[in-house]
């Protein structure tokens, strides 16, 4: 079963695909940069990993946990960290600011650790995921609470234009 996961890695470049050409299909000026995704899949990722832990010493232990990893966090964070650096460029391009320069600065690190964690999949056939979890976990949260604070500005610039 593993090995079948560990054969397809073109199911995992076409799901990010679609995800971000859903997400990017919505044109014209980037009034809020939100993250929420992110933070949603930081939460389902350790509730699965807590759940299934693939550190027991049970032969099926982490199972689950790796066909998640594989199907959906994979390819979820490809999406979401590609179209992360889209919209913070495009945010930046209208918005600049600081918080919207340390929010490209972080979708490109996402994106960095994403593709490791492809790699690490495609190449080594080993999960970097429980390495690389807790790195994404702070890069996710960093991303949504500047995000939300960024958008915060951006509102309040709004209003005091009319």
């Amino acid at each position: 079963m593993i090995s079948l996961l560990f054969d397809s890695p073109f199911l995992v470049i076409f799901l990010a695909l679609a995800a971000m050409m859903y997400i990017i299909a919505k044109q014209g000026k980037p009034e809020q940069s939100r993250y929420l995704e992110f933070l949603l899949l930081t939460i389902v990722t350790i509730f699965v990993f807590l759940f299934d832990n693939p550190l027991r010493t049970n032969p099926y232990a982490g199972l689950l946990f790796y066909v998640f990893d594989f199907y959906i966090f994979t390819s979820a964070s490809l999406a979401f960290s590609i179209t992360a650096i889209y919209k913070s460029t495009k945010h930046l391009k209208y918005y600049s600011s600081s918080y919207s320069k340390l929010l490209r600065i972080n979708a490109w690190l996402i994106a960095i650790l994403s593709g490791m964690n492809l790699l690490f999949i495609m190449l080594t056939q080993e999960m970097g995921i429980v390495l690389l979890l807790p790195i994404f976990g702070i890069s996710f949260i960093f991303q949504f609470i500047v995000g939300e604070l960024e958008r915060k500005r951006v509102q309040k610039l709004k209003e005091v234009e009319q």
